[in-house]
């Protein structure tokens, strides 16, 4: 169940401008990035949002914060929802891969990487690859791990 939570939680990360997901594998061949988000914060139980997005100045009202409702839902693939523009990005299941050392030793750490596989944003497109290194706590917080973007 926790490794569930995890890959939701690194999804999340990664439909966000800002790939969700913490991952110690590279990215399919080929695959492109379109942004970076620098912080990935929520909780296994509750909703998960990316932000402080690599957008254009004439963009951040509108790619402020990329939220899913629920960690555990993009465990096998989701939507997450751009906070003020209201387009999405879709994501299919990520793929697992052990920690990177990154995150604090009393956490567990995934590392998250898959590709974007549509939605409404015109900032990420079908085919983009994401990737995130993704820290939960024992209390169920999620976050990325220090010293990592999430990679979308």
């Amino acid at each position: 169940m926790r490794r569930l939570i995890l890959v939701v939680a690194a999804v999340a990360s990664v439909a966000l401008p800002t790939s969700i997901a913490v991952v110690t594998a590279a990215p399919q061949a080929g695959a492109a990035v379109s942004l970076t988000c620098a912080k990935l914060k929520g909780t296994t139980n509750g909703p998960v949002s990316a932000f402080k997005c690599s957008v254009s100045k004439a963009d951040k009202k509108l790619y402020k914060k990329l939220t899913a409702p629920s960690a555990i839902s993009l465990a096998t693939g989701g939507t997450l929802t751009w906070s003020s523009s209201g387009q999405t990005v879709t994501i299919g299941s990520p793929t697992l891969s052990g920690a990177s050392g990154h995150c604090p030793s009393k956490d567990t750490e995934e590392i998250a990487t898959g590709t974007v596989t549509g939605g409404s944003s015109t900032i990420t497109h079908a085919g983009d690859s994401f990737r995130v290194d993704v820290c939960i706590s024992s209390k169920g917080k999620v976050s990325n791990a220090k010293g990592t973007v999430v990679d979308l």
